[in-house]
């Protein structure tokens, strides 16, 4: 039972930083949605970098936003910079128990693998159903990370024509895929660890 648990801590703690570093890399690779016309492309470009590149700089001079709008942006960022910090920490952890396995424990990285890969299963399966009520629970997510009315817009502001609803879901959407595909690749790797038994001795 303890041997369990601690297998579902590890491979919890690899998983998390799987997901981390997917989130980061749909982060910085995609800032507007599928088909989309951006109106003042250079100031949704400075917008980014502002999130993004830790410049606290420009974003005030940017006069298409409200107020309103540069508070939530701040707090916006404010999680990203969080985020990235609970990346780079998992990243750190995750190298380490992968060494420590690959050095120490090779017979039972395939133990950790299946772990991994049914721990993965089971939550990208439960996002794919919150997907099916997005706005209740988008709505949900941002009153459990932001301030009471510091995120609702009006339809025809700049930070709603930016990011609307389709934003978010096909940001989602991406992340599930890279995620199913980071999956499949731990179901082959650990098949063919469990057919190469030399990688054992």
């Amino acid at each position: 039972m303890v041997k369990k648990f601690l297998f579902f801590l590890l491979a919890s703690t690899l998983l998390i930083g799987i997901y981390l570093s997917l989130f980061e890399l749909v982060l910085y690779s995609f800032h507007s949605p599928f088909n989309s016309i951006m109106k003042e492309p250079l100031s949704h470009q400075a917008t980014w970098t502002y999130l993004l590149k830790q410049h606290y700089i420009n974003l005030f001079e940017i006069d298409i936003f409200t107020i309103h709008e540069k508070r939530h942006l701040l707090d916006v960022k404010r999680v990203f910079e969080t985020t990235y910090k609970l990346w780079f920490l998992f990243f750190i952890l995750s190298t380490a128990i992968l060494l420590v396995f690959i050095i120490k424990i090779k017979s039972k990285i395939i133990t950790l693998l299946r772990y991994i890969y049914i721990l993965g299963l089971t939550l990208n399966s439960l996002l794919i159903l919150l997907m099916f009520n997005f706005l209740v629970n988008f709505n949900f997510f941002h009153t459990l990370i932001f301030s009471k009315n510091s995120w609702t817009f009006p339809k025809n502001s700049t930070i709603i024509e930016w990011f609307p609803l389709h934003y978010f879901q096909e940001f989602i959407m991406i992340f599930l895929i890279l995620s199913f595909f980071i999956l499949f690749l731990i179901r082959i790797i650990s098949s063919k660890l469990r057919k190469k038994r030399g990688f054992f001795v």
